[in-house]
């Protein structure tokens, strides 16, 4: 019971790790989008409040309303009156003065008085409950037909008012004045600022649902639970400090700058892949699901490492399309003794490196037809008997269909999943692909785990190499096949 508590609670302290990995990443890599949107609502909003600025100037003015009452008669008949308030009068205020100053009646008084066709400001009363007090506000775009507006409501008032509530006196607390400047003159700014913050919001919105939506294979976990398939090893990221010289980024095992949790992760992998083949069944197909997610990467330092253990070993360039093995090379591949030439291909010994290359020559006939050249599956057949593993590196098999014909040659597969690059439903379609065929299913590589040999985490960087390959996602995923995967290994038959 404990030990399922445990678990839990680790796994749910993992899924917040992963949580917040992808919103720091969603910030490095979609930030610009929530500045972008702050800059251009701010732009709008100054635009509409600044440059279309229209000017709205206030008059105010404060006074009591008093009540007349008939208090006497006097000797010679006339009545004496007097002015006053109470609650009643108060809250009879409340309810009827707004009505007033909106009475049509008076408002076109106030129109004949400044001989204009409509009423030129806005005036509204607001009254302090429970009091007699009263305060009208004029607002309009000039500053003195503003003030004369509300002049003129506070004269004609008592024409409307004597009709509703009876004859008033009106007691001035605050006389009114002409506005000097415009009531919103600074109004542009707050509005601008908040324009800018909700720009801003939406962007950080985008950002969590981004970490919140993100389908990728980021964990050795990941693979075993989601593709349902085995981790054989997991490729740390690699990330060469700045220096004011060029430097070699090449991740290669000749590359001092490479680190030592590179190459024991790699030892570690060797050691897997060596449990899992024999003399009869040493020929491996490495594929991944995209470019750019280190397949052939992989296969140049599995071959490197295996032929410091006194290996034979050969790699086959089979991504004729792209090959990114010389480029990964470089000064290494000039450092060769050539092996075999003929009209298909040639076999050099790569000497700083220990492996053998064997490079087609797609210049002579089309991709497809070298690859299903049968004296090129005799070939094979004939190396496997010469090399203690031979590792084979097509292109992504999520793009073009090589990869599928090439399965059909070899023994095994090995699968390179770039951490956090490709959604999961198009890795298992490319991995489903590869299940279809009579190659046996080893296991997968995840490639670029900033969290070292653990694979957990991390934004995944490779220096400078990666520029070379950067291709990009503008193609299209989407399979028409359905997944479900048993998690065995196929057999060849």
């Amino acid at each position: 019971m404990n030990n399922t508590i445990e678990n839990e609670k680790e796994e749910m302290t993992i899924e917040i790790g992963v949580l917040i990995s992808d919103v720091l990443r969603g910030i490095k890599k979609f930030g610009w989008v929530a500045l972008a949107l702050a800059v251009l609502l701010s732009g709008i909003q100054f635009y509409r409040t600044r440059v279309h600025f229209v000017p709205s100037y206030k008059t105010t003015a404060t006074f009591t309303v008093h009540t007349e009452n008939q208090v006497l008669t006097g000797d010679n008949g006339i009545a004496a009156y007097s002015y006053y308030y109470d609650r009643e009068t108060a809250d009879q205020l409340e309810t009827v003065f707004p009505h007033i100053i909106n009475n049509k009646i008076l408002q076109s008084k106030v129109c004949n008085d400044l001989g204009v066709d409509s009423m030129p400001a806005t005036v509204n009363a607001t009254c302090v409950q429970g009091t007699n007090m009263v305060t009208l506000t004029s607002t309009g775009t000039d500053a003195q037909l503003t003030y004369d507006t509300l002049i003129s409501v506070i004269d004609n008032y008592s024409f409307v008012a004597d009709y509703i509530i009876g004859r008033t006196k009106l007691v001035m607390i605050s006389e009114p004045e002409v506005a000097e400047k415009p009531s919103n003159s600074g109004a542009w700014v707050s509005s601008v600022a908040k324009a800018a913050l909700v720009g801003f919001a939406l962007g950080v919105l985008w950002i969590v649902m981004y970490a919140l939506l993100r389908k990728t294979i980021r964990t050795k976990e990941d693979i075993r639970t989601v593709l349902n398939q085995h981790c054989l090893g997991v490729l740390p990221q690699v990330v060469f400090k700045k220096y004011r010289r060029e430097i070699d980024q090449r991740i290669i095992l000749t590359n001092p700058l490479v680190g030592n949790e590179f190459m024991e992760s790699l030892r570690l992998i060797r050691g897997t892949v060596q449990g899992l083949i024999d003399e009869n069944k040493n020929s491996i197909m490495v594929t991944s699901t995209a470019p750019s997610e280190g397949k052939t990467l992989f296969s140049v330092n599995l071959a490197s490492i295996f032929a410091k253990n006194e290996k034979r070993v050969l790699i086959i360039d089979a991504d004729l399309r792209d090959s990114g093995i010389q480029h990964l090379l470089g000064e290494d591949v000039t450092v060769k003794t050539k092996v075999e030439d003929n009209k298909y291909y040639r076999i050099d010994l790569i000497d700083s490196l220990g492996f053998y290359l064997l490079s087609f020559k797609p210049k002579v006939e089309s991709v497809q037809k070298i690859l299903r050249t049968e004296e090129i599956k005799k070939k094979l057949e004939v190396l496997k008997a010469d090399y203690d593993l031979i590792l084979v590196d097509t292109p992504p098999c999520g793009i073009i269909s090589d990869a599928t014909m090439v399965a059909q040659m070899v023994d095994s597969i090995i699968y390179v999943i770039r951490e956090d690059a490709v959604i999961q439903k198009t890795i298992r379609a490319g991995i489903n692909s590869m299940l279809e065929t009579d190659a046996e299913f080893l296991g997968c590589i995840l490639n670029g785990a900033a969290g070292g040999i653990g694979g957990y985490g991390g934004y995944y960087r490779y220096g400078g190499y990666y520029n070379r390959y950067r291709y990009g996602y503008s193609y299209r995923y989407g399979y028409s096949s359905k997944y479900g995967y048993s998690g065995k290994k196929k057999s060849k038959k």
